[in-house]
């Protein structure tokens, strides 16, 4: 499991715009465009604006570490995103998903 430093934790209910975001993940606002343009992520729009709730921030943590640690181009990041997580096929009950360390890390992400 990934920790993140202090300062690039995101709060609940937390709304970021894109450069917040870019800030937080350390990538460049073009990337989160790419990332949206390929389909990875669909960010909240208002008007021309884009916002990203604490759930994206997570989703796109999973994006850039898939992408960057893991060494998947963009399909192989969307054939695993795709998959269906092992708590839905095994069927965990809520108390068994707050003691696995995975859906600690990942339960949140769609």
């Amino acid at each position: 499991m990934d920790s993140y430093p202090i300062e690039k934790q995101c709060r609940a209910d937390e709304i970021y715009s894109i450069g917040s975001a870019a800030r937080l993940l350390r990538v460049c606002q073009a990337t989160l465009r790419i990332w949206e343009r390929k389909g990875l992520i669909h960010p909240r729009r208002l008007g021309k604006n884009r916002f990203y709730s604490d759930q994206d921030i997570r989703r796109l943590r999973t994006i850039k570490d898939l992408i960057q640690k893991k060494r998947l181009n963009i399909e192989g990041v969307k054939a695993v995103l795709g998959h269906p997580r092992c708590w839905e096929v095994k069927k965990c009950s809520s108390r068994q998903r707050k003691t696995c360390s995975y859906f600690v890390a990942h339960g949140e992400t769609p």
